[in-house]
């Protein structure tokens, strides 16, 4: 019906569908809030280096390894951002109490 010839998107979406499960489960604990926001913003950093690396090596155009690059960044940027608020958040919180 679909044509899916290879299993590997039913491989993607249980590995989406117990990460979010996990998550769920474990989401109100703020270092594993944290820990996701740095692995996340890791993960985009490395794609960025990733890219760069695509791009001098010529597997590439320069303007699409800048503009995923770009992608990249703002999500790290915005996670790291998160991070920075939770933190604060979390540091007021605790001097109020």
């Amino acid at each position: 019906m679909l044509e899916l010839h290879d299993i590997q998107y039913l491989y993607e979406f249980i590995f989406w569908l117990v990460t979010f499960l996990v998550l769920r489960m474990v989401w109100h604990n703020p270092k594993v809030r944290l820990a996701y926001g740095y692995v996340v913003a890791g993960f985009n950093l490395f794609a960025i280096i990733m890219y760069t690396i695509s791009s001098v090596s010529g597997q590439i155009s320069g303007l699409d390894a800048l503009s995923f690059g770009f992608l990249h960044v703002m999500v790290s940027t915005v996670m790291l951002t998160l991070i920075y608020k939770e933190i604060r958040i979390e540091n007021s919180k605790n001097q109020i109490s």
